[in-house]
């Protein structure tokens, strides 16, 4: 895991007092076509928020018309949670009370539908139980 950009930490400031007394859980994923930070608040089990940077390969933010986030624990046999972002005013895709039941191991693949195509880039990141 990386240090989430000053950016997207001000971005953190939105979602409330509480989440930014946490420091939160920070992913940085990239591909030669795109980078997704994600900021997990506060990156504990039970509800959690996400904050989606969708940039391109250069740095640039996609116009993207349509986001989703999928998270399923490996290895453990539960069904995927699939919960569609939505695009908040500081420009960034926000997907509030996402209820993660357990610590460990997750798998999130963020899916951004652009004018032109899908990204889909995914990774895993450990959740601590507090």
């Amino acid at each position: 895991m990386r240090r989430p950009s000053h950016a997207l930490l001000a971005a953190l400031a939105l979602v409330g007092s509480a989440a930014a007394a946490t420091p939160p859980l920070g992913l940085h994923i990239h591909s030669d076509k795109a980078m997704f930070q994600v900021l997990i608040s506060p990156g504990t089990v039970g509800g959690d928020s996400f904050v989606l940077q969708l940039m391109s390969g250069e740095g640039t933010l996609l116009a993207v018309k349509e986001a989703t986030l999928v998270l399923s624990p490996p290895g453990q046999g539960m069904a995927p949670l699939e919960r569609k972002a939505s695009l908040g005013a500081d420009g960034y895709w926000h997907v509030d009370d996402v209820q993660l039941p357990s610590p460990g191991r997750w798998h999130v693949r963020i899916d951004a539908v652009t004018p032109f195509r899908t990204i889909t880039l995914e990774d895993d990141f450990d959740l601590p139980a507090q």
